[in-house]
């Protein structure tokens, strides 16, 4: 679409400086609303719930989404019933119907309370586009935002600071891009020991697949480095991407032409990744930024339980009954998972307990804040008050749909109950995620590919799990790109902690950033130093301070 549009412009004006820039800002615009996408929405509601710093605006805004999504699903089903003909189908038919009126006409009534309550958050239920002033005028002096949009043929890139903005054109088309990505996610892929959702030997050590720094840098040269007289003094970048870098953290390309051999820790660690040089957080989209920085200062902290952790499922084993037999049908009624057999069979965690306690100890929390082995289980989780928790952390296997025969949306595991109910079969999925009530200044996500739906170029970046916890009101979280490695994620996780709330606490993407480098630059063990190691987790939201 905006391989026509610009044309059109250029055409339409001189080529001046102003022009230019007039062209650049509409084009940037008409791109965010070109690339809007269900995390995006889910971001800037749980924002807007935590900006409201008023328990009665959070209440209506709650109200107003979860009619929203009811609204939703009562329009899909009246449009697959009304393929059906007959008295009894009509009847269902108008009851539908009927439901469908009454909630919209509560919307309505919600919309007006809002509106005439609290008429400033009006405009942040519904986020229209930035133009670049108002980028600008958002951003912190040590901050700039990356922006892209592709089409079949280009990769569009914007880069703003405070006071500095440009765009680039990359010509090169999306089989190119797919590949691209393709080759280095398959050099980070699974190779033993992660918390993956297959039955892996929880001993093994991963051999290590030399990491195509080339092509790394080759990515960052095409998309952003043309861009760097913009972005290249900020301390903290915040990135909007679109297509197959929604498959990659931008923290492991490569600034500058690579030295040394790919399988070389020492050249690995002297290279010149992006983390090097500035901390990074992810959003849905850019007009996130101004609903995310509206909330600044409006967080409660004050009487808030200072952490709560699950983990260590107790997994591993058979049950009774015996293994699952691979060729019986998968059964799973009113969304109960009833195979609990073959979520008995993943691999155990044994580090994720070590994990959890340790971050239990950075916030000071106390002992029973963290659920392990037979306690950490999904009922135990919906009857937690999130509410007052400032610190939210899982540790566990994370699982893609179809992770799991008969698994049709991404999910936590937990310890298996005797008997799978509808209240807890193991698997806490992204829909029943959705429905816990959170305010978190952080949520982890300690688990494996909680950053999308799956690991696919172009596929929808920030979807299922981590877009569930952005619905349900997480202020940032901390999600994977692939499956992690057990003891690099415990690692990571603690460091960051240390870092945001030690005796030097430093925000949230800084925070990341110094724990990242720090597993980098670890030479005790050589395989530290592959991005697959370091680089996994990725900060969705606001990764600034919160003053």
């Amino acid at each position: 679409m905006l391989r026509f549009l610009i044309p059109l412009f250029l055409m339409a004006f001189p080529l001046n400086a102003q022009t230019r820039a007039q062209v650049m800002d509409h084009v940037f615009v008409t791109a965010q609303r070109a690339g809007v996408t269900a995390a995006s929405a889910a971001l800037a509601q749980s924002a807007t719930r935590i900006a409201a710093g008023s328990a009665d605006l959070a209440a209506l805004l709650r109200q107003q989404q979860d009619s929203g999504a009811e609204l939703q699903m009562l329009t899909e089903r009246l449009a697959t019933v009304a393929e059906n003909t007959g008295a009894a189908a009509e009847t269902l038919q108008g009851e539908l119907a009927q439901e469908i009126a009454d909630i919209r006409a509560r919307l309505r009534a919600l919309d007006t309370r809002i509106g005439a309550k609290f008429p400033e958050f009006r405009e942040l239920t519904n986020p229209a586009p930035l133009t670049i002033a108002q980028v600008q005028s958002v951003l912190d002096p040590d901050e700039a935002l990356l922006f892209t949009f592709s089409d079949q043929y280009y990769t569009y890139s914007w880069a703003i600071s405070p006071k500095n903005a440009d765009w680039h054109r990359a010509e090169i088309d999306l089989s190119a891009r797919n590949e691209r990505v393709k080759t280095l996610r398959q050099q980070v892929s699974a190779q033993g020991g992660e918390r993956a959702g297959v039955a892996l030997n929880p001993g093994a050590r991963p051999t290590g697949r030399a990491f195509d720094r080339t092509t790394a840098h080759e990515i960052y040269a095409q998309f952003f480095a043309p861009l760097e007289h913009v972005f290249g003094d900020a301390a903290h970048l915040m990135t909007v991407v679109d297509g197959p870098l929604t498959s990659l953290p931008l923290a492991l390309l490569v600034r500058r032409p690579p030295m040394g051999g790919d399988d070389d820790p020492t050249a690995l660690r002297t290279t010149d990744w992006l983390v090097r040089q500035h901390a990074l957080t992810t959003l849905p989209n850019v007009s996130a930024l101004r609903v995310l920085r509206f909330a600044r200062g409006r967080l409660n902290t004050e009487d808030k339980d200072p952490f709560i952790g699950f983990g260590n499922p107790v997994l591993g084993y058979q049950l009774a009954q015996g293994p699952a037999d691979a060729s019986a049908p998968t059964v799973i009624t009113r969304g109960v998972y009833e195979d609990v057999r073959r979520v008995a069979d993943l691999a155990p965690l044994p580090n994720t307990a070590r994990e959890l306690r340790r971050l239990a100890a950075t916030m000071g929390a106390d002992p029973e804040a963290v659920y392990l082995a037979e306690n950490a289980t999904e009922a135990q989780v919906k009857d937690t008050d999130f509410s007052r928790v400032r610190v939210v952390a899982f540790a566990t296997h994370g699982l893609l749909a179809d992770g799991l025969p008969g698994l049709n949306e991404p999910a936590l595991v937990f310890s298996i109950p005797d008997t799978p109910t509808e209240r807890d079969d193991a698997l806490l999925t992204a829909s029943e995620a959705a429905q816990l009530k959170l305010a978190a200044e952080l949520v982890i996500l300690s688990a494996c590919d909680t950053a999308g739906s799956d690991g696919t170029p172009g596929a929808e970046g920030l979807s299922g799990l981590a877009r569930a916890f952005l619905y349900a009101g997480a202020r940032a979280i901390l999600v994977s790109h692939w499956p992690v490695d057990d003891f690099a994620a415990s690692v990571l996780t603690t460091s960051m902690l240390d870092g945001m709330y030690g005796a030097d606490s430093r925000p949230r993407a800084e925070a990341l950033r110094a724990a990242m480098l720090t597993l980098l630059e670890d030479e005790s063990e050589t395989r530290f130093a592959h991005p697959r190691l370091w680089a996994p987790f990725v900060l969705v939201g606001e990764g600034g301070g919160d003053t």
